[in-house]
C-alpha cells in the first residue's frame, strides 16, 4: 500500500500546561487543546480510555496519529503497568518525523521510532508494544485497518466543525463493527451531533468530565449484547 500523501510540517505551538502541539497547515486547527496538550491526552485517552479498560492486553485503533503524543503516552503507560498493546493508527496527513521530534515530549529514542518507523507495516516497537501506522483516509471503507478487531478506539480527529466528514454515523458504524463487545471509543468532543451519531451507530454513550477548558468528553461503549435494531456482527 502506498502513502496517499507526503509528510507535512505543521507549526509548533506551546499550550497552557507547557507542552507543545502542532497547528495543521491546511486546516489551521491545533492537534490538541491549547489549555494543555499532554493534559488533554492523558485525561481523555489514557485515564478514561486505556486505564478504564482494565485489561493486561489491549488492541487500540487511533483515528489520527498526528504528533504521536497519544501513542507515546500509551507506550509509557503500558511499560509502567506491564500491559501488552497492539496499536494501529490511521493518518491522512503524516507529520514529518523531525517536526514531531522537535515537540520535546521526551528524550527517549522510542518516540523518534514511533515516527521514523515504516508506514503500513506491523512492527514490534518495544517489548509488548506493536505499532502499525496506516497512511490512509479513515473515510474510505474497506481499508486494511478494518480487518482487525479492537478493544479501544482513540477518536482524535480534528473538531467536527473542521472535519465534519469524520464525525458521521456511517464512520461510527464502521468502527462499531470492528470493536469487540464491551469495547469503547473515547473522544474529546461532546457535541450533541456527535452523541447522536454514536447512538445511531449502536453505541451506549456516556458524557464524562472533560479535560481543562472543556466541560465534557465522551466514552461510547459497544454493548456486550447488541441493542434492539443492531444485530450482532
Amino acid at each position: 500500500m502506498r502513502r496517499i500523501m507526503e509528510t507535512i510540517h505543521p507549526e509548533k505551538v506551546t499550550t497552557d500546561d507547557g507542552t507543545a502541539t502542532l497547528r495543521h497547515p491546511l486546516f489551521g486547527d491545533t492537534y490538541h487543546s491549547l489549555h494543555g496538550a499532554a493534559t488533554e491526552s492523558e485525561h481523555v485517552f489514557i485515564r478514561n480510555g486505556l486505564a478504564a479498560a482494565g485489561r493486561n492486553s489491549v488492541r487500540i485503533l487511533e483515528a489520527g496519529f498526528g504528533s504521536g503524543l497519544n501513542a507515546w503516552l500509551t507506550l509509557e503507560y503500558a511499560r509502567r503497568h506491564g500491559i501488552r498493546i497492539d496499536y494501529r493508527a490511521v493518518e491522512r496527513y503524516p507529520v514529518d518525523a523531525e517536526t514531531a521530534c522537535g515537540l520535546g515530549y521526551t528524550e527517549d529514542t522510542l518516540f523518534a521510532d514511533l515516527h521514523r518507523s515504516a508506514w503500513d507495516r506491523e512492527l514490534p516497537l518495544a517489548e509488548g508494544f506493536t505499532l502499525t501506522k496506516y497512511a490512509a483516509d479513515l473515510t474510505e471503507p474497506g481499508r486494511e485497518w478494518e480487518r482487525y478487531t479492537y478493544d479501544l478506539v482513540y477518536f482524535d480527529a480534528f473538531a467536527p466543525a473542521t472535519q465534519p466528514e469524520m464525525w458521521t454515523a456511517d464512520i461510527f458504524r464502521r468502527i462499531f463493527r470492528i470493536l469487540a463487545p464491551g469495547g469503547a471509543l473515547v473522544t474529546y468532543s461532546a457535541r450533541g451531533t456527535v452523541k447522536q451519531a454514536l447512538r445511531e451507530a449502536g453505541f451506549t454513550v456516556r458524557r464524562l468530565p472533560g479535560a481543562p477548558g472543556k466541560h465534557h468528553m465522551l466514552r461510547a461503549e459497544k454493548p456486550v449484547e447488541p441493542p434492539a435494531g443492531h444485530p450482532a456482527e
